[in-house]
């Protein structure tokens, strides 16, 4: 890769780029060139991402995948990147996460994330990962339902939850869930593998596989 240098000037894509990490807090290199670089090397995606991250527009860090020796890309917010999505006409800058989480959760909320690109502009408005459910409602368990990984309303009004599952669940957490989440739409996300395994201990809905 060639010497990088700082970003001149952000264009639309990158306010996009930034934007879809306020929302999802976190999202892999795969993700980010699948959305806006499909057809491009991966090499013009890195190189793009990586002048915003000298600049201070974005962090990336590497992590290990759910196949032993593979790994991940993924990246988040830095401060500057935060300043550019919030304001008076954007996003809550309390809403807005410039960490990429702790280390054990990063690989789970990336999992999650993968819903994100599948909705529309406007039900990706609504899109809330878990953390701040959690916030708002204070606490996971807060009156006793447990906050999915994720949710959003779809255009029809209906909130949707998300769960994903990278193959850590036991049976006993899946049938907790299933339980907090009753009455409610849920997308359920996991290996192609673990879609019997939650079925068998009550997970029902649709499942997005990987």
């Amino acid at each position: 890769m060639a010497k990088i240098t700082k970003a001149k000037q952000l264009t639309d894509r990158d306010r996009d780029i930034l934007l879809d990490l306020a929302r999802c807090r976190v999202l892999s290199l795969e993700q980010i060139k699948d959305q806006y670089w499909p057809k491009a090397k991966e090499r013009t995606c890195l190189e793009r991402l990586a002048r915003l991250e000298k600049s201070g527009y974005l962090k990336s860090m590497d992590i290990s995948a759910e196949t032993p020796g593979r790994h991940m890309k993924v990246y988040c917010l830095d401060k500057k990147g935060r300043r550019e999505v919030c304001g008076p006409e954007g996003l809550d800058k309390d809403d807005v996460f410039i960490t990429h989480g702790k280390q054990n959760e990063i690989l789970h909320q990336v999992r999650t994330n993968q819903v994100y690109f599948r909705l529309s502009q406007t039900e990706r408005e609504t899109y809330k990962i878990g953390d701040l459910l959690e916030k708002e409602r204070g606490g996971r368990r807060a009156g006793g339902a447990e906050a999915p990984d994720a949710a959003y309303t779809s255009d029809e009004g209906e909130e949707i939850y998300i769960e994903t599952d990278t193959g850590q669940y036991t049976g006993k957490q899946v049938k907790s869930k299933v339980r907090s989440f009753a009455g409610k739409k849920v997308i359920w996300v996991c290996p192609q593998n673990r879609v019997n395994f939650l079925q068998k201990h009550g997970a029902r809905g649709e499942f997005l596989t990987y």
